[in-house]
């Protein structure tokens, strides 16, 4: 069953904007230390906004999804990684989703699923907040 849909769209251009501003300030309040260790290692700025509005725009879709929001979810405290298994989320236990967890009902297990797109200067993500 599903229990949340959330959405996001970043402009990628203000990304940019951002981190040429406060680049590390800006990359510690949205990445985590496994996505700061990723970025680090972007060499052209272009992909590293492009990279950074992407994780932007789908812990944007999770707050929105899990009924959050982004005063309640610390985006650095939520990792996004593609593996050999697609896109993988998970959180540290401050995070607002591990509060929200453990208040569920313990007989419901869930499932968070996020997917990222980036065309024509604007990152798009989706997240699906599902019981199982």
């Amino acid at each position: 069953m599903i229990i949340g849909i959330g959405n996001d769209l970043v402009e990628i251009h203000r990304v940019r904007q951002a981190l040429k501003r406060n680049p590390d300030a800006f990359l510690r309040k949205v990445l985590s230390d496994e996505e700061l260790d990723i970025a680090a290692a972007i060499e052209e700025e272009a992909r590293l906004a492009e990279f950074v509005a992407g994780r932007f725009a789908a812990k944007e879709a999770i707050a929105k999804a899990t009924g959050l929001g982004l005063g309640k979810l610390r985006m650095s405290t939520v990792t996004v990684l593609v593996t050999d298994r697609g896109l993988v989320t998970s959180w540290s236990e401050s995070s607002g989703l591990s509060d929200m967890l453990a208040n569920a009902d313990p007989n419901m297990e869930t499932s968070l699923h996020v997917s990222i797109t980036h065309a024509a200067g604007i990152a798009f993500a989706v997240a699906i907040f599902e019981s199982i």
